[in-house]
């Protein structure tokens, strides 16, 4: 018995797998080939679940192989096949075996019970959009979260939130319209590996987001993504509803460029000050007996002085459009990217009245 993958299509989906699994956990890091109308591919990162379609043209078999991604990395990186070379697999003496270029690699077929592989469940769909769309909003609203933080989805007003929550920043961003009511979390680990995995398919395709008893459902052509959520356990002020006494257009291109010299400037603290003020703002940053500060083209009525974290508000920036809105009041600064509804809101320390 024996199915065949070009070497393009094993590269695509090792690299899809790798980015999915992630590498905080070295035992999540396994591909599971089975037979499912076709042959199929588990993988899980201990909380996403990934059911990716490897080939239609495969006889039936029964059990799963499993395989470190590592051991597939390694027979790809040590080949000089063209993408369209041939991976053989087949199957022997309840082994999987893939054969390519004169190597071979054999896995043991386990019984299926030794590993859960649950494809099926009712579950609702409540958007489709295109797939870049959905990249840029969980990126958005994940990549300056840190290790244990978690990523808010919910509606409110009949609208989906994508959202974040921490000390002493928030994010959210729009998604879409529906008609469904719900809040969930899901990690921020299992975020990040799925818009590092999705980041590799066609950027136009239709991705169906959809929820079920215990699970966000993501549904690309050929690939299935369940990820594990949680309703939270108490109120959670994710949502931004505040009154301003002032807005600025501002380009932030000057800022970012900042951001960036003291990023690659100081190693120990990522934590600067921005005032703002009339004709003469600045961000600062002190560590040790050092003091550097950098003038900024921006102008307000009032003084505020606002503590950022270097690298999250760099992040945060970098995506977001130049061309943003920023409102301050007394206790609160918020920058609004309205083009793309995306906002960020910060603490104000210090607040003086002009």
């Amino acid at each position: 018995m024996e199915g065949w993958l070009t070497f393009q299509e094993l590269h695509r989906i090792t690299k899809f797998v790798d980015a999915f699994c992630g590498t905080v956990e070295p035992s999540f890091r396994n591909v599971y080939f089975y037979y499912d109308k076709g042959l199929k591919i588990y993988a899980t990162d201990g909380c996403a679940k990934l059911y990716l379609s490897a080939t239609k043209e495969f006889l039936p078999f029964d059990g799963i192989a499993s395989i470190p991604v590592q051991y597939i990395k390694g027979i790809i990186k040590g080949t000089k096949s063209n993408e369209n070379s041939l991976v053989k697999i087949s199957l022997e003496d309840k082994e999987m075996i893939f054969e390519i270029e004169g190597m071979r690699l054999n896995s043991k077929i386990e019984k299926e019970e030794a590993i859960s592989i649950e494809t099926s469940g009712e579950s609702v769909v409540i958007s489709k959009k295109e797939l870049g769309y959905f990249i840029d909003k969980l990126d958005f609203v994940s990549a300056s979260a840190n290790e244990g933080d978690i990523i808010d989805i919910l509606t409110h007003d009949k609208k989906i939130v994508f959202g974040y929550l921490s000390d002493y920043y928030k994010l959210n961003t729009f998604y879409s319209e529906t008609k469904v009511d719900f809040h969930r979390e899901i990690p921020f680990i299992s975020a990040r590996h799925i818009v590092k995995a999705l980041n590799q398919l066609k950027k136009s395709n239709i991705l169906e987001l959809g929820i079920d008893k215990y699970n966000i459902i993501l549904r690309n052509p050929g690939v299935l993504i369940k990820v594990c959520s949680s309703k939270p356990s108490f109120s959670k002020n994710i949502l931004i509803f505040e009154k301003f006494i002032e807005q600025v257009d501002m380009n932030t291109k000057d800022l970012k460029n900042v951001l960036s010299k003291l990023y690659s400037t100081f190693s120990e603290s990522n934590i600067a000050y921005l005032v703002l003020k009339e004709n003469n703002s600045y961000i600062y940053k002190e560590e040790k007996n050092a003091r550097i500060s950098f003038k900024l083209p921006y102008s307000f009525q009032n003084q505020y002085l606002v503590p950022i974290h270097v690298r999250k508000l760099r992040s945060i920036l970098a995506r977001m459009d130049d061309h943003i809105k920023i409102y301050l009041n007394e206790k609160t600064m918020l920058l609004e990217d309205s083009k793309n509804s995306k906002k960020a809101i910060f603490l104000v320390q210090e607040f003086i009245k002009k």
